[in-house]
C-alpha cells in the first residue's frame, strides 16, 4: 500500500514559512513577494487562503508601523 499525498493545510505552510523567516526579516516585503507568486494560482482555494494570510500578515504589521491618533496630539 503506498503513501498518500496528503496537501498540507494554508495555515500550517503559513505558520512553517513564518518560523523560517531569519530574525529582524522584514516580514512585509519577504510576505509581498509570496503575495505575488500566489496570484497565479489564485483559482486554487488552499493558494487563494494562503494569499489572504500573507496579505493578512502584510496589512497586520503596516498597521503596526503607523503612529497611533493619540501619540501625534502630543
Amino acid at each position: 500500500m503506498g503513501l498518500m499525498n496528503a496537501t498540507p493545510l494554508p495555515e500550517d505552510v503559513f505558520v512553517a514559512w513564518l518560523m523560517q523567516q531569519p530574525k529582524n526579516a522584514d516580514l512585509v516585503a519577504a510576505a509581498s513577494i509570496e503575495v505575488a507568486r500566489l496570484r497565479r494560482h489564485a483559482s486554487h482555494p488552499g493558494a487563494k487562503r494562503l494569499h489572504d494570510l500573507f496579505c493578512a500578515l502584510i496589512s497586520a504589521k503596516k498597521a503596526g508601523l503607523r503612529p497611533k491618533t493619540s501619540q501625534l496630539r502630543q
